[in-house]
């Protein structure tokens, strides 16, 4: 029984990896303006995996990466 609780769990937080990731990426990134980076910022911390990935396949090309590392 412990084994499924494990397993359930944690496939039920793979899909908030992207979210996670994102998350830290986008104040490490230059965006072309700061409004669209806290746009960016609210989609993906109100719409979980999906604001992630959206962010992940059409925004973060667009970016680059921040000098202050």
């Amino acid at each position: 029984m412990p084994e499924k609780i494990i397993i359930l769990l944690a496939l039920l937080s793979i899909p908030l990896l992207p979210t996670f990731w994102a998350i830290l990426d986008i104040p490490r990134r230059k965006f072309a303006s700061t409004r669209k980076k806290i746009i960016w910022f609210l989609l993906v911390s109100t719409l979980p995996f999906v604001g992630a990935v959206f962010y992940i396949i059409f925004a973060r090309r667009h970016t680059l990466p921040s000098e202050t590392q």
